[in-house]
């Protein structure tokens, strides 16, 4: 009788299968759905109903993609025009959104005053309210105030709904910074005002960046806030155009496909080139100080 030995696997080797099983699955999950709805996007139409077990299409067509990208067609215009609303709402949010972070944190964690604890454990509180919430009153108050239809306004509620989160990662990121720094330039004559420009600013870029693109993609991916603040095609993000693609009578689901990758491609570019001071700033701002 032949018994044969069996090895067991070094608890390194289950750990490793362990992780390669969990990073499939984190990638099934997210690239999962964006393969199929390329998939969808360059399906034909008629080819969609048909009864077929193969993941890919026997036919390809960019007929969509070309469509869309043709400012002279309704859906082109439609897209185009809500690609650039939603370009519009992300400038002015960056240009009101990290100014008022940026001054806010450093008031927060330079300057000693009453309320500064309470002020920064409120902070926290606000990022857990849910946008529902919020969304009637500020309905009526734009209805009473006629800001309905307006970029500005709407940034407005994109930056308050964004400020806790990265006032509270600008803050601490501060708290880490030394304060010799400021006092040496303050010895070299510096103001407070010319020692943030001068000093703090500088050295603060990476967490910078990182709110700003936080406050990007937060802006750029809104959808409950301007389908009731927002009703024509001049405030439309990308977001709601795309999903007007889709209407009671009839779904075009290659051409709603084809929005959809084509809206994600500026976030999605964004992200790419700014990933290294996300993952720094956010490091070094999560710490609480």
């Amino acid at each position: 009788m032949i018994y044969v030995k069996r090895t067991k696997l070094p608890a390194k080797t289950w750990k490793k299968i362990g992780y390669l099983i969990a990073l499939a699955c984190f990638l099934i999950l997210t690239l999962g759905p964006f393969l199929w709805t390329f998939v969808l996007s360059v399906t034909p139409e008629y080819a969609m109903t048909e009864k077929s077990t193969g993941f890919f299409p026997d036919t390809v067509t960019y007929a969509n993609y070309r469509e869309l990208l043709t400012p002279d067609t309704q859906k082109g215009c439609l897209l185009i025009t809500g690609i650039k609303n939603a370009l519009d709402a992300v400038a002015v949010s960056l240009a009101l959104g990290i100014p008022i972070s940026m001054l806010t944190a450093y008031t927060l964690s330079r300057m000693e005053f009453c309320g500064r604890k309470l002020i920064k454990n409120l902070l926290l509180i606000t990022m857990v309210i849910p946008v529902m919430a919020t969304i009637i009153p500020l309905y009526r108050l734009f209805a009473a105030r006629q800001w309905l239809d307006d970029v500005f306004w709407l940034s407005m509620v994109y930056v308050s709904s964004c400020l806790p989160m990265t006032t509270w990662l600008i803050s601490n990121y501060l708290t880490a910074i030394p304060e010799e720094l400021e006092e040496a330039a303050r010895i070299d004559g510096c103001g407070r005002f010319s020692s943030f420009f001068r000093v703090i600013l500088p050295v603060s870029y990476p967490i910078v960046l990182s709110a700003a693109l936080l406050m990007f993609l937060n802006t750029w991916s809104q959808f409950q806030i301007p389908l009731i603040l927002a009703s024509s095609l001049k405030t439309k993000p990308a977001a709601i155009v795309v999903s007007e693609f889709m209407t009671k009578d009839s779904v075009q689901y290659g051409l709603t496909a084809a929005a959809g990758i084509i809206a994600s491609i500026p976030p999605a570019v964004t992200a790419l080139l700014f990933r290294r001071f996300l993952v720094s700033g956010m490091t070094n701002g999560s710490v609480k100080g």
